[in-house]
């Protein structure tokens, strides 16, 4: 037999999605002063740019999913087109655990193919449009260059 499902706005859900927000809320927090920060101090929130110059498999998200509230879908898309996906990934999984009341298991497997496909889709990406073409565009002011740079002039040290 399979089991009856309660409405889908009940009190039981609704105190464990609260619940669930206020556990996730100091990690949301740091995020967002981790971003604002990273934006006003350097001008780019990508780690991997900031860092190395180069771009991560993530990149062109946050570009995306501007275009994306811009109502911009082929944009969006040419930026990353792994927003949408990711997006479903999150539909599911809230359907999945407060809707159906279980571990995400579907879930966890669907956004691993999705990291597995970002992924492979990065290595393509790098090949054929890395560095002149954006998102995929290599920043010569990076931490490791400016390093490199410190290092290799005379009496640096």
């Amino acid at each position: 037999m399979k089991k009856k499902h309660s409405p889908i706005l009940c009190k039981k859900r609704i105190k464990h999605l609260i619940s669930d927000v206020r556990h996730c809320l100091p990690g949301i927090l740091l995020c967002a002063i981790f971003l604002s920060g990273m934006t006003a101090a350097a001008g780019k929130v990508c780690p991997a740019r900031l860092l190395l110059g180069i771009p991560c498999p993530g990149c062109g998200l946050t570009r995306a999913a501007v275009l994306l509230l811009k109502g911009d879908i082929h944009g969006s898309l040419l930026h990353n087109p792994f927003l949408l996906p990711l997006l479903a990934g999150g539909l599911l999984f809230l359907y999945e655990h407060y809707v159906l009341e279980r571990k995400a298991r579907l879930f966890s497997v669907y956004i691993a193919v999705c990291i597995f496909l970002m992924v492979v889709f990065y290595i393509i990406r790098m090949k054929y449009w890395f560095p002149d073409r954006p998102p995929m565009i290599y920043e010569p002011r990076n931490l490791l260059h400016l390093l490199f740079t410190v290092l290799k002039s005379p009496g640096s040290l």
